[in-house]
């Protein structure tokens, strides 16, 4: 059933909202960003839930969104035009933006694969607690095509331009020890005691007042104004797409939607794991 690609629960103060494709790493789509808001929603709406776990069910929090077919990643708008790109950009830019700001605190419980859009669900949240075997990349430059705009800003106030451009320019993949060194990650703990640490924070959290918390929230919400952080993401939606769609490549640049269209998905990842592999990518 499509309702159970994301489930929901509360145990107590506590709500977990769980990515539930755990065949295909909880590869994510526009549907499941929509229930996970949702979700937030309800448990924001529900005075007895004083803070919510994002998790993600199986062997890894997520590979990321889901390319599988690739053509709908911008909506069809290379056929049916630009403004496609922009409306389905700006629906997933309000997801992270509605995470951000959400009312109550949200704690990411991350093992396995946290990539791409998983890592952006991560920046967004308000705590995380990972696995010690947890690995982290940003890697659309990997697909021909480029670093996500609404990051830049957020990523760099936490760890720096430099390390903020080597992430996002170069895609390479980094793992718990360093997301931990960069500040990206609050604890790493062995896998078998996650569920601990996560009962540990959630447990902080949920001694606290209602009234505190709301007040803490409107806080943290006004420092990412006066920082800018919630600014990025209207220009993410309304620039990244045109430039994205505008980008050109000669014959011997990889892009991964045109090599998916010609060899299939199977031989696009091949490619691009070739041209990308090695020590420094990670991959």
């Amino acid at each position: 059933m499509a309702e159970d690609l994301v489930t929901y629960e509360t145990d107590g103060a506590v709500a977990s909202i769980t990515l539930n494709r755990p065949e295909v790493f909880n590869a994510l789509t526009d549907e499941m960003f929509d229930q996970i808001v949702a979700f937030v929603r309800q448990a924001e709406a529900d005075d007895d839930v004083k803070c919510i776990v994002l998790a993600g069910a199986g062997r890894g929090f997520t590979a990321g969104f889901d390319l599988s077919s690739p053509d709908d990643f911008y909506g069809g708008a290379e056929t049916k035009g630009g403004r496609f790109a922009v409306a389905g950009l700006r629906r997933r830019a309000w997801v992270m933006r509605d995470l951000l700001y959400s009312a109550k605190p949200i704690v990411a419980r991350v093992h396995g694969p946290c990539i791409g859009a998983g890592l952006y669900l991560v920046l967004v949240c308000d705590f995380a607690v990972v696995t010690d075997d947890a690995t982290f990349g940003l890697p659309e430059e990997r697909f021909g095509s480029a670093g996500t705009s609404w990051l830049y800003p957020m990523l760099a106030s936490q760890i720096g331009l430099k390390r903020a451009n080597e992430l996002v320019v170069t895609g390479r993949k980094f793992d718990a020890a360093e997301a931990d060194r960069l500040g990206l990650v609050n604890r790493v703990v062995p896998a078998e005691e996650l569920d601990e640490a996560v009962a540990q924070l959630t447990g902080a959290l949920s001694s606290l007042p209602r009234d505190g918390i709301a007040t803490g929230r409107t806080v943290a919400h006004l420092a990412y104004d006066i920082l800018g952080i919630g600014q990025s993401f209207t220009p993410h939606y309304g620039v990244h797409p045109l430039f994205v769609m505008g980008t050109r490549r000669s014959p011997d640049e990889f892009d991964f939607h045109e090599t998916s269209r010609e060899k299939g998905m199977k031989g696009a990842l091949a490619e691009r794991d070739e041209r990308f592999g090695g020590d420094y990518w990670g991959w």
